[in-house]
C-alpha cells in the first residue's frame, strides 16, 4: 500500500505467434483439463457496486506435514550470485542426485553434475536437454539480485538472467522432459514485494511471478511457487549459515500451486487479495487545461483517456505511439478531437529511453511540461510456452517492463502529480497463453510500489479486467469467451472514474476486476478460498496478436 494521495491539482491550472485457430484449440485442451463443467458455467449471482481489489501479504505461519520431499533428480538454476545458495539446497538433496546449472555467458560442462549456460543465447538450453535427467524437483534462483540503480541496462541483465531465462529453461529443458509428469518448482526470488512495510530493492524479479503463474495452469502436474526472501539487496555469501538458513526455507515451502510467499525477520507471509472501496471519484486529480501523457493512446483504452482527459478537464494530451499515424489512427483521433487542438500523436518508441526523450521534446515544443503519464501500451503474441517464439516473449516483455522502464527515467524530471500504469487482472490469473503478458503484469506492479517508495510524485498500477466496448479484447468472440469464464466488462465510464478515484485513493495497485462468483473464486475471493488454484478461467484474455504501442 502507498502512502501518499494524490494531491488536488485544482487550484493549479495549467496552460508472431501461432494460428489463432490452432492457439483456441490448445488451450481448450488445457482448459478442459483443469475445469469442470459446472466451473465453466458463470454464477447467477448479484454483482457488487464495488469491484476493486487490493494485494496484501498476511502472515501465515507455516504448518509441518511430516510429508517427505519427492525424492528424484534436482534441478538448480542460478546465477553466479546465486551460487552459495545453490549449494546449500544441493547440500540438502544429496540423496537426490542434483545437477547444477550456472547462468552465464557460456554452455559447457565444468565438472561432473555441473554445467554452465550462456544466458544470452535463446537456443542454449537444447544443447543440455538429452544429456539431463528429467528432473522431478526444480529451483529457479535467476532472480536473485543485489541492489542496483534501476535503468533500462540493469532491467535488460536482470530478464536476461532472470524471466527470459525461466521461459527458455522451461520451454527447452523441462517441458519436453516432463510437461505430464508431476514436476516441483521453487522460484526463489529477493526483494521484490512491499512486505511487512519493506521496501522493493529488486522489482524486476517480480515478472518471474507471473511467468511461473502461466507455467502451472499450462501443465496441471506441475506446483510452481514463488518464494520471495527479505535480503535487503544482501545476497548471502560462500560462508557462514546464511545461505544454509535461507535453504531451509526454500525446501519447507510446500509445493502449493498458485502459491506467492515471502519470508521477513522470521516471518512468513502470502500474497492474498481484499476488497477495498476506493474514494469517490475526484476530478480535482486532473488539472484543468493540464498536459498528459498517454502511452499507447492512439489505442482503445488510451484513446478512451485521452478523450475523457480533453472533454472532461479541457486538457492537452500526447499520444504516445511507435506506430505511424495511418488513416484509422487519424480517424479515430479526430473523432476524440475534432477541432484538433487537444491531442497530438508523437511517434516513438516508448522502451527506448532516448526516442522517448525525444518525444517529450516534442510535447514541450507544443503543450509544455507535462502533469502526468499513463502507461496503456501492449504488445502480446499468445501462445503456450512451449510453441512460444523467443523474440515475441521479449516484445512483450518490452510494452510493458521496458516501457515503463523508460518511462519513469525519461519523465523523472518532469513537474508530474502521477504516473500511472495499466497492468492485468493476469497479474493474479496467470491464464494459458499469456506468459509474457501475465510476466509484464506482475512486473509493473513490483515496479510501481519500487518507485513510489522513492518519487516525489505518487505511482499507481491498475491490474484491469475485461474492457468490452474497447481494446484489444472487445470483439464479439472474445466477450462471447470471457463472459462464460466469469468477466464482467468495464464501461469506459466505469473506467474513467476508476482511475479518478485510484488516484485519489492511497493504494499503489489496485485490482479492478467486475466478475461472477467463479471467477472471483479463484482468487480467493467471492464467498469463499479457492479450492485449488488449478482451476484457469478464461484462456485467452487478448487476441492472437495485438500491439498497442
Amino acid at each position: 500500500m502507498g502512502s501518499r494521495s494524490m494531491r488536488p491539482a485544482s487550484a493549479r491550472s495549467a496552460a508472431g505467434g501461432i494460428s489463432k485457430g490452432r492457439l483456441c484449440g490448445e488451450l481448450s485442451l488445457v482448459q478442459g483439463e483443469l475445469l469442470g463443467e459446472d466451473a465453466r458455467r458463470p454464477d447467477a449471482a448479484s454483482h457488487p457496486a464495488e469491484f476493486t481489489y487490493t494485494a496484501t501479504w498476511r502472515p501465515a505461519p507455516l504448518t509441518p506435514t511430516g510429508d517427505d520431499a519427492p525424492a528424484g533428480p534436482v534441478l538448480i538454476l542460478y546465477t553466479p550470485a546465486g551460487r552459495p545458495l545453490a549449494d546449500a539446497l544441493a547440500v540438502r538433496h544429496i540423496a537426490d542426485g542434483v545437477v547444477h546449472v550456472e547462468l552465464g555467458t557460456v554452455t559447457r560442462q565444468s565438472a561432473p553434475g555441473r554445467w554452465e549456460l550462456d544466458a544470452t543465447a535463446p537456443d542454449a538450453p537444447a544443447a543440455l536437454r538429452d544429456t539431463l535427467p528429467r528432473p522431478r524437483t526444480v529451483y529457479f534462483l535467476g532472480g536473485l539480485r543485489a541492489a542496483a540503480e534501476d535503468g533500462p541496462a540493469e532491467l535488460d541483465r536482470a530478464e536476461e538472467s532472470g524471466v527470459r531465462a525461466l521461459f527458455r529453461c522451461a520451454q527447452q529443458l523441462v517441458i519436453p522432459a516432463a510437461a505430464t509428469r508431476p514436476t516441483d518448482w521453487r522460484i526463489v526470488t529477493n526483494d521484490a514485494w512491499p512486505v511487512a512495510g519493506g521496501r522493493v530493492v529488486n522489482p524486476y524479479a517480480a515478472a518471474l511471478a507471473g511467468m511461473a503463474r502461466v507455467l502451472e495452469n499450462e501443465h496441471r502436474h506441475w506446483s510452481v511457487p514463488v518464494v520471495d526472501l527479505g535480503l535487503a539487496g544482501h545476497l548471502p555469501g560462500p560462508a557462514g549459515s546464511r545461505r544454509h538458513e535461507l535453504a531451509a526455507l526454500v525446501i519447507a515451502e510446500p509445493a502449493e500451486r498458485g502459491a506467492r510467499v515471502a519470508h521477513r525477520d522470521g516471518v512468513r507471509y502470502r500474497q492474498a487479495l481484499r476488497p477495498v472501496t476506493l474514494p469517490p471519484a475526484d476530478a480535482t486529480v486532473i488539472r484543468t487545461g493540464g498536459t498528459y501523457a498517454v502511452v499507447g493512446g492512439a489505442g482503445g483504452i488510451g484513446l478512451e483517456m485521452a478523450r475523457f482527459l480533453a472533454r472532461d478537464h479541457g486538457a492537452r494530451v500526447a499520444l504516445i505511439g511507435r506506430s505511424p499515424l495511418d488513416e484509422d489512427r487519424r480517424r479515430r483521433i479526430a473523432d476524440a478531437d475534432p477541432d484538433g487542438s487537444r491531442l497530438l500523436y508523437v511517434r516513438a518508441d516508448a522502451s527506448d529511453e532516448d526516442g522517448l526523450r525525444a518525444g517529450l521534446a516534442r510535447v514541450h515544443e507544443r503543450f509544455g511540461p507535462v502533469h502526468g503519464v499513463f502507461h496503456s501500451a501492449l504488445d502480446h503474441t499468445a501462445a503456450l510456452v512451449r510453441h512460444l517464439d523467443d523474440s515475441a516473449l521479449r516484445a512483450g516483455l518490452a510494452a510493458k517492463s521496458g516501457v515503463s522502464v523508460a518511462l519513469a527515467a525519461a519523465f523523472r524530471a518532469e513537474p508530474l502529480d502521477f504516473l500511472l500504469f495499466f497492468s492485468s487482472a493476469q497479474s493474479f490469473l496467470g491464464d494459458p497463453g499469456l506468459a509474457g503478458y501475465a510476466a509484464g503484469s506482475t512486473f509493473q506492479d513490483a515496479y510501481a510500489h519500487a518507485l513510489d517508495q522513492r518519487l516525489p510524485f505518487p505511482v499507481r498500477s491498475i491490474d484491469w479486467g475485461y474492457w468490452g466496448t474497447v481494446g484489444a479484447v472487445s470483439g464479439e468472440g472474445h466477450r462471447e469467451w470471457l463472459t462464460r469464464q466469469g468477466f464482467r466488462s468495464i464501461s469506459p465510464r466505469e473506467g474513467w472514474d476508476t482511475v479518478l478515484r485510484t488516484l485519489a485513493g492511497p493504494e499503489t495497485q489496485v485490482l479492478a476486476l467486475p466478475a461472477e462468483d467463479v471467477l472471483l473464486k479463484r482468487l480467493g475471493l467471492g464467498g469463499g478460498q479457492p479450492a485449488a488454484y488449478a482451476q484457469p478461467s478464461a484462456p485467452v484474455a487478448v487476441p492472437a496478436t495485438a500491439r498497442i504501442r
